[in-house]
């Protein structure tokens, strides 16, 4: 009987240990992360690239969730004919929502991405009261979301851009895009062939070849709302091309050449190594997740 006591008396004491330490680590998490992140109303809203969709997001925003720093709160459908399905909501008492936009048609091109976001962020400050937001994108996602920005700029009618995380944007030409499954669709794009060392940057940054989706750019640069602070990230394989595998150095840091000294602030972050491909910038990037949410997020 004495024995069983004992055994029950240790189980007890082992149980309330373990709670006792999951609870302190958990007011330890909770003092980190209010002393190192800033909490507001505003979204922050992720857009995926050519061929994405749910999956491309996912795992950065997880990250975030997982840190207890943002939490998933709406997920926005684009229909192929444009319309969208609003799934979750928004109020003001929500600390860092996420939004996700996922495109049902995912080759539209980048300038149908940017036509369909001015219809989401209309109906987000119409319908939703969203005064301000964040955003990130990847791949065309984050051409889609430079392109929206200097078409819109500050206009009344769309929230205003506070910070925005672009991704591997092919600013200045994609490489070989031939070898994609299909051709793209729109008239500008199908024009995007970079090579690998086959342009570079000039001492202001410009690119020296000038193709003509970066043309367009280059007319509107004025248009990027000046108030906003963007993070530049790109990737270096590190195996002589100076490229994810899709998009070179030159063109994903052109975009340099467009906002930096326009914006309030204009940071780049190169991720090198087996990682820095393209498609892995994304997925579950441990780089890339922590340099995202310090740069949304931190204090």
């Amino acid at each position: 009987m004495k024995s069983k006591k004992l055994l029950l008396a240790v189980i007890v004491t082992l149980v309330v240990g373990l709670l006792i330490g999951v609870r302190v680590a958990q007011v330890a998490q909770q003092r980190y992360v209010k002393r190192h992140y800033q909490f507001s109303s505003t979204p922050t809203i992720f857009v995926h690239g050519w061929t994405g969709g749910k999956a491309s997001e996912q795992l950065m925003v997880d990250s975030a969730e997982d840190l207890h720093v943002a939490k998933h709160k709406m997920t926005i459908r684009v229909r192929a004919d444009g319309t969208l399905k609003i799934k979750g909501h928004l109020n003001h008492r929500q600390k860092n929502p996420i939004i996700e936009v996922i495109f049902n048609n995912n080759r539209a091109g980048e300038l149908q991405d940017a036509a369909w976001l001015k219809t989401i962020m209309h109906r987000l400050k119409t319908e939703y009261g969203v005064t301000h937001y964040n955003a990130v994108g990847h791949s065309m996602g984050a051409y889609a979301w430079t392109y929206y920005n200097m078409d819109v700029s500050n206009q009344k009618a769309y929230p205003k851009l506070n910070r925005a995380v672009l991704i591997a944007g092919p600013y200045d030409g994609i490489i070989n895009n031939h070898k994609l499954n299909q051709p793209l669709t729109l008239p500008l794009s199908k024009l995007w062939d970079d090579h690998p060392n086959e342009n570079r940057l000039l001492k202001n940054g410009k690119p020296k070849i000038i193709r003509p989706e970066y043309k367009l750019l280059l007319k509107l640069r004025d248009r990027f709302p000046k108030q906003a602070k963007v993070l530049n990230i790109y990737g270096d394989l590190n195996d002589g091309s100076h490229s994810d595998g899709v998009v070179t150095m030159p063109s994903a840091r052109s975009l340099g050449y467009l906002l930096r000294n326009r914006v309030a602030a204009y940071r780049e972050y190169r991720v090198t190594g087996p990682t820095a491909q393209h498609s892995k910038l994304h997925q579950h990037n441990l780089t890339v997740n922590r340099t995202l949410i310090n740069f949304l997020w931190g204090k």
